[in-house]
């Protein structure tokens, strides 16, 4: 073992021992407390990689029901939808790369912008934001583009971990995540949003949450693709001549069979989720049906079974899934925002503060929570009520909440970044360089909601 690995459990265990050896706080069970030791064992040791991910969040499941967890509920992640559409999409994108398509799709790509690295950021996320408009989910966007992207970066011949590469693979994540939130539906966080809104009786439509939104997330996703290449600065240009794309896409030669099945799977996926409203049908339904068709026409084979996905990632999600749950059937989120609102109503003569306040709370909320599903419902609930009677919109409350959703420090903090490191074999980027990209993406959030603050006044729901 490093010595940075051996520093690292050690503060790991010392992080589970004063939550342990500290007296409960007030509306925290002793229960409680104990899971919320192990959570912050197990983050410690996420950050300091002390260990495997994946062996990571074995520990931490077996310490939660050593310490009196129900095992059902601890394992409760491996039998989450999310966690069986996100094993389906992995191999769509080992499909996808097998096949050639990816590398075919991100020439096409290239073809329609400029042979420069914002051309590329700035396809990318018109990608992500027409994909939003058929696709709410996030993983599965991702799923779609990060292949793209890390074709794009291979093709291009821009070395592993290079500035170049992480700025290419992180931006598509990114985008592939944010341009949805412009949209109510357009992104799974959408739902819980409708969710909160029913919960407190408050009105919600398409049209007045797009009002809200949809510029802010514009302005958010603008600051990101103009902050990440000052900050991600790439080693050299790009050399691509305007017919590099299309010289590279006439090399490739007519599609191919299993191309076509592939694209076929795909579209008819896309087709299925973008319906969901109709067929009330679960999402990971039609990514069991298109694995097989995969094995049957020899697209994944055996051998891909266990290698063509990262099985690292599979097992750290169903971990972090498995944590999300533990943390609200202990109340855990309860007690968190009950700590939160003196604050609130102390800033509430200030949107601006209030906002700003709100989202660091969130972003710390993200550490415990890594879906935000929980976090939303625990910052936004117990102030709605006082801040609407102080003539702050909920539209405009939940905004903050929204423009800071996805986070990525760690990497269990946001499972589509984890998802981009297992896709790309963990060469897209490095650690330092998703940390740095991380900061740009807290200080576009945080900006955004300056400029947004304007922008609602400007429009009079402020």
């Amino acid at each position: 073992m490093k010595r940075s690995q051996l520093f690292g459990l050690c503060l790991a265990v010392l992080a589970g021992a004063i939550v342990l050896v500290l007296p409960t706080p007030s509306g925290m069970s002793d229960p409680a407390k104990s899971m919320l030791a192990v959570a912050a064992f197990t983050i410690t040791v996420w950050l300091f990689q002390v260990m495997n991910n994946a062996v990571a969040s074995v520990l931490m499941m077996g310490l939660m029901v050593l310490l009196g967890a129900e095992p059902q509920l601890v394992l409760s992640g491996f039998s989450s939808p999310s966690f069986w559409i996100l094993l389906c999409v992995l191999y769509y994108g080992c499909a996808m790369d097998r096949t050639g398509l990816a590398h075919r799709l991100s020439y096409y790509v290239l073809s329609l912008f400029p042979g420069t690295y914002m051309g590329i950021l700035s396809a990318f996320f018109v990608i992500g934001l027409v994909l939003a408009f058929g696709i709410p989910s996030m993983t599965v966007r991702t799923a779609i583009m990060v292949p793209i992207a890390w074709a794009l970066v291979k093709s291009l011949g821009i070395p592993p971990r290079s500035r170049g590469s992480a700025l290419i693979v992180v931006t598509s994540i990114e985008m592939a995540v944010l341009p949805g939130c412009a949209i109510l539906y357009g992104s799974l966080f959408g739902p819980v949003v409708a969710s909160v809104f029913q919960t407190k009786q408050l009105p919600l439509s398409w049209i007045g949450y797009a009002q809200a939104m949809s510029i802010p997330t514009l302005v958010l996703c603008g600051f990101i693709l103009f902050i990440n290449p000052l900050l991600m600065r790439p080693e050299k240009r790009l050399k691509s001549s305007p017919t590099f794309a299309k010289e590279k896409l006439k090399a490739l030669g007519p599609i191919k069979r299993q191309e076509l099945i592939t694209m076929a799977i795909v579209a008819v996926s896309i087709l299925y989720w973008a319906t969901d409203r109709v067929h009330h049908m679960p999402s990971f339904l039609i990514g069991m049906f298109g694995l097989a068709v995969f094995a049957l026409t020899g697209i994944i084979k055996d051998a891909d079974i266990g290698g063509g996905v990262s099985w690292t990632l599979l097992i750290f999600i169903g971990g972090v899934f498995g944590l999300a749950n533990v943390i609200q059937d202990y109340q855990i989120t309860e007690w968190l925002s009950a700590t939160f609102l003196p604050l609130a109503q102390k800033l509430a003569f200030s949107p601006v503060l209030l906002f700003i306040a709100m989202a660091f709370a969130f972003l710390l909320m993200r550490l415990l929570d890594p879906t935000g599903f929980i976090a939303i419902p625990v910052v936004f609930l117990p102030v709605s009520d006082m801040m609407t009677a102080a003539g702050i919109p909920p539209l405009v409350l939940i905004a903050p909440l929204m423009l800071s959703i996805a986070p990525f420090w760690l990497s269990h903090q946001n499972f589509w970044v984890a998802m981009g490191e297992g896709m790309t074999s963990n060469q897209g980027f490095s650690a330092g360089q998703r940390a740095s990209l991380a900061n740009v993406y807290c200080l576009a959030a945080l900006l955004s909601i300056v400029v947004s603050v304007g922008y609602w006044k400007l429009i009079g729901l402020l």
